[in-house]
């Protein structure tokens, strides 16, 4: 045997052998935990001496209804994500419902619009759940599917352009203050508490952390994880509306291209929030300090007056650092 065919046996040998300690396994969580954190303090400072015009008061507001409409978006792909799968209609349902409400503007039938809209959302999510839950179909394949479907559907009731006027309630979430804070932070901040509590207090919130971890366990143990992962689904499309209704108010009017990117980047903050793609790990401190910081980030290239295709070598740049993170902590666990 010559010796270049022993020295990668060797090698080999050496690195089967290695065997990462808890400490150092221990140190890869708290770099996941805290990474999205200490970014946003790091923006926040880096703004103040590069950009002292990123503290204007109007460009705070937008800021922080960006992070507000992302946010709540965000909370159900959190959702999903936590139970192994995926949500890519997220975008589509947005612009669909916003389309819905905006096209009625009487105030005897608005609610009834709303409620509507919320019913369709919700059987959306009930489609999505069921494809992926019952037929197994794989999340990326149902929901991509279901995105074309909902994108064809809003083409379909919008006749392919804008019309009708932004009810006065929609103005008020999306464009309104309730003191020196916006109401869209507001509700934003309401939605992440009750699903905070939900998630830790409720068997709900236990058994969504059960079927992630390990969905045949949960199987055996009793759990229903297929109810548990339609209502992800559910509660994901709803939320995805509830986003457009607030976007549709803070900008006044429908776009046929609103809430384009909101697929990747719902997903984006939350896994660079800590949420795992394998499931049944991260939570919504994670995934709203993770908002945080794409907001912060793609807001500081625009007050740069850097070109506009920085914001998706910095927004890349962060999935790519979180995603590889992550498949380190994988790697020392398989060790």
């Amino acid at each position: 045997m010559n010796e270049l065919s022993v020295k990668p046996k060797l090698a080999a040998g050496r690195f089967s052998a290695f065997r990462p300690s808890p400490r150092l396994i221990r140190g890869v969580d708290l770099a996941g935990q805290w990474a999205a954190p200490i970014a946003d303090l790091a923006i926040l400072i880096a703004a103040a001496i590069l950009a002292p015009g990123f503290y204007s008061p109007t460009n705070l507001k937008t800021i922080v209804i960006q992070i507000a409409v992302l946010g709540i978006v965000a909370i159900g792909q959190t959702l999903v994500l936590l139970v192994r799968s995926i949500d890519l209609s997220v975008s589509a349902v947005l612009a669909l419902g916003a389309v819905i409400v905006v096209q009625t503007t009487s105030g005897s039938s608005t609610l009834v619009t709303l409620v509507e809209a919320l019913a369709i959302a919700a059987v959306i999510g009930l489609a999505n759940g069921l494809l992926v839950s019952k037929r197994q179909v794989p999340p990326f394949i149902a929901t991509y599917g279901m995105l074309v479907f909902v994108q064809g559907a809003r083409l379909a009731v919008s006749k392919g352009q804008a019309s009708g006027t932004v009810p006065d309630f929609l103005r008020t979430i999306g464009f309104g203050q309730l003191g020196p804070l916006p109401v869209a932070l507001l509700l934003w901040l309401a939605l992440n508490g009750l699903f905070l509590l939900v998630l830790k207090y409720t068997r709900f919130g236990r058994w969504i952390y059960a079927v992630g971890g390990n969905p045949a366990a949960s199987r055996y143990a009793g759990i229903r994880t297929d109810a548990i992962v339609i209502g992800a689904h559910v509660i994901c499309s709803v939320l995805a509306l509830v986003g457009g209704l607030v976007l549709s108010g803070y900008i006044g009017y429908v776009d046929l291209n609103l809430g384009s990117d909101y697929n990747l980047n719902s997903i984006a903050a939350a896994i660079v929030g800590g949420t795992t793609f394998t499931g049944g790990r991260g939570n919504l401190f994670g995934t709203a300090a993770g908002v945080a910081l794409l907001v912060l980030l793609l807001n500081l290239v625009v007050v740069l007056g850097l070109p506009i295709h920085w914001q998706y070598v910095m927004q890349g740049l962060v999935l790519v650092l979180a995603t590889a993170l992550q498949g380190f902590r994988q790697f020392l666990l398989s060790r």
